[in-house]
């Protein structure tokens, strides 16, 4: 990505939430610019669910050694499942474009994932491009469905990475999606299963 729209995103983030958090934020986008993997502090929402930005393709095999075994990759933008190619990793592929929500439907096939991942032993690494608010939305998901409220799965994200900013379509998403686990019968009234823009395939590879 142009480093122009990476310095507009950091003023876009300095106007939105001032400049500690976006501090953080840089620190965050710089620790994986220099080693091309997520910067710990900030990525460890739970001790199975890791949550940042883009990785870089050599460092996949190395956090598969470190205990991940899922990866849920929310970039409609770049579907990279041959880079994963003899590495023991579980791949689901969300596609949802940049600054809209994840459908219910994506919600709960990635908890399902991550469920599956998480009872078998694993860890699973959820993305998008700066694990800012698409990739925030999935894990809050994930902890919705352990039991969280949307307020309570927002707030445990932020005690660990603070410079979030899931947008009103996103938070209103998740609270469609707490309705829909929460045991309604069918879609929750006004819960959108098609992504605007996007095909709706979502893909997935099991593990290796």
């Amino acid at each position: 990505m142009s480093i122009w729209i990476e310095i507009r995103r950091l003023f876009d983030q300095l106007r939105a939430q001032g400049l500690y958090l976006t501090l953080l934020a840089a620190i965050d986008k710089l620790g994986r610019w220099l080693t091309g993997q997520p910067v710990w502090r900030f990525s460890r929402i739970t001790p199975a669910i890791l949550l940042g930005g883009q990785p870089a393709r050599r460092v996949w095999a190395k956090l598969s050694r470190m205990g991940v075994t899922g990866v849920i990759n929310m970039r409609q933008e770049y579907d990279y499942r041959t880079e994963l190619d003899g590495i023991p990793l579980g791949y689901l592929y969300l596609p949802t474009v940049d600054n809209t929500a994840p459908t219910v439907e994506q919600l709960m096939r990635g908890t399902a994932f991550i469920k599956q991942q998480v009872e078998q032993g694993g860890r699973v690494y959820i993305h998008c491009w700066e694990g800012l608010g698409r990739g925030p939305s999935m894990a809050a998901a994930y902890l919705v469905q352990q039991g969280k409220t949307p307020d309570e799965a927002w707030a445990t994200i932020r005690a660990i990475r603070p410079f979030i900013r899931p947008n009103d379509v996103q938070k209103q998403r998740l609270d469609e999606f707490a309705q829909y686990a929460g045991g309604s019968v069918g879609k929750p009234s006004g819960a959108t299963t098609t992504n605007p823009g996007v095909s709706g395939k979502d893909t997935s590879l099991r593990r290796r």
